[in-house]
């Protein structure tokens, strides 16, 4: 074991993420998992509060703490992230090449060093790209005091296919990635598509990334409190299509919208954050059949799956974007375990993936004709596209298929034996 530990004692690992955490479904089922199959687990992520605080997740600790300014409580936190967006402005106007510093790094490991230290982490595991150079500079000064950490990237997002980041802070995240990357001993992806990318990106060679696919949590899934047809107000017979998730313009509920006003026995149900700025611009443009949008709040995750089962179609309408076209989406495993057959856009990925299953159809992005054409596909014959969620079908796409990968590479890489396993408190199975 990599930091030394005796045989007798959890392996331990410090996962680093630059947000809150808790709206984070990956981070928490990497803790979830890894903690019960007898890893020691802490999950620093960022306090999006003033104070710090300390949360859990299953035998996991989650310590939020002052990885980045709390922008929301502190006035002179503003002033300063304006006043670098002009600095930023004018170094990509006048310097060109300017290369600025990662955001948030020196902050960040000055709040995380002491806990590390005192941790003593057989791996560092580094959510996406902001938390890679900051979990890198950890384990090297780790290193430093004798002990001897291993780096772990797991690569949430393509970095050059991130369309908020301009060209000037896209090159400093590539440097550090690609430095970070050749330092580590494993580099985690979510699908097949992100991984061919990322090999050239990152530079890596012969080396491949490892998929852990982003895939729903089955076991400790509960009943809904909530019915999803009590909520919209309708009864079992009415057609009802269903999207969960994060909301932008590039999301595709435009042409949900539009494609709903040429279905009018069609109702939509939209999970999501009411507060948000593009729910509320969806909510307005679709102001002429409000009976039939109906905008929910979420939902517990652990009732997620329970709660949209009494939907007909799960909807993925996303635009043609990068990451888009490389990545299988959470919800693309919810609704698999919910059983509902999948209607979505022709991005690459799921496209492929939903062909293959047979699942539900394929629509070409922002045609509001060929969704609707889609959508009655579906519920002309719902029956057929359920019969692709056959046992093997959805425990490939759970995440505990997706934690027996994770757990095989953590075991690999901190050189836990077999004969180590058995004496831990908790069983870690992959082998």
């Amino acid at each position: 074991m990599t930091n030394n530990a005796n045989s007798t004692e959890r392996p331990r690992t410090l996962h680093i993420v630059l947000n809150a955490v808790t709206e984070d479904s990956r981070v928490l089922k990497c803790a979830w998992s890894l903690g019960n199959a007898g890893w020691d687990v802490i999950v620093a992520g960022a306090t999006p509060f003033t104070h710090n605080d300390e949360l859990t997740i299953g035998y996991a600790t989650i310590k939020r703490l002052p990885l980045k300014v709390v922008l929301k409580q502190d006035f002179i936190a503003k002033v300063l992230r304006k006043l670098r967006y002009y600095q930023r402005r004018f170094q990509a106007r006048f310097l060109g090449g300017y290369t600025p510093g990662v955001p948030n790094w020196g902050r960040a490991v000055k709040a995380i060093m002491p806990l590390a230290r005192e941790f003593k982490p057989a791996i560092v595991h580094a959510h996406d790209y902001t938390a890679l150079p900051i979990a890198g500079e950890i384990v090297a000064a780790l290193k430093k005091i004798g002990v001897n950490s291993a780096l772990i990237y797991d690569a949430h997002e393509y970095v050059p296919g991130v369309a908020h980041l301009k060209a000037p802070l896209m090159r400093s995240y590539t440097e550090q990635e690609i430095a970070y990357t050749a330092q580590s001993a494993s580099v985690l992806s979510v699908s097949e598509g992100m991984s061919e990318l990322l090999i050239a990106h990152l530079k890596m060679g012969d080396r491949k990334p490892e998929i852990v696919a982003n895939d729903p949590l089955v076991e400790g899934q509960q009943p809904s409190k909530r019915n999803l047809r009590n909520d919209c107000g309708i009864p079992s017979d009415l057609p009802l299509i269903v999207y969960s998730g994060a909301v932008a313009p590039q999301r595709g509920i435009g042409t949900v919208i539009e494609g709903l006003r040429k279905m009018p026995d069609v109702h939509c149900a939209l999970i999501a954050n009411p507060e948000n700025t593009s729910v509320k611009e969806f909510i307005a443009q679709a102001a002429d059949i409000s009976d039939r949008f109906h905008v929910l709040p979420y939902v517990p995750n652990a009732e997620l799956v329970s709660y949209l089962s009494t939907g007909d179609i799960g909807l993925i309408p996303i635009h043609h974007k990068l990451n888009h076209e490389i990545s299988l989406i959470t919800k693309f495993g919810e609704y698999m375990q919910a059983r509902l057959p999948i209607v979505v856009s022709d991005v690459k990925t799921m496209a492929a993936e939903v062909r293959r299953l047979g699942n539900g159809e394929v629509f070409e992005a922002l045609n509001t004709e060929d969704f609707v054409r889609a959508v009655r596909a579906v519920l002309t014959n719902k029956a057929k596209y359920q019969t692709a969620y056959t046992d093997e079908v959805l425990n490939e796409r759970s995440w505990e298929r997706q934690a027996e990968n994770l757990l095989a590479i953590y075991n690999r890489v901190a050189e836990v034996s077999p004969a180590e396993r058995e004496h831990l408190p908790f069983i870690i199975s992959a082998q």
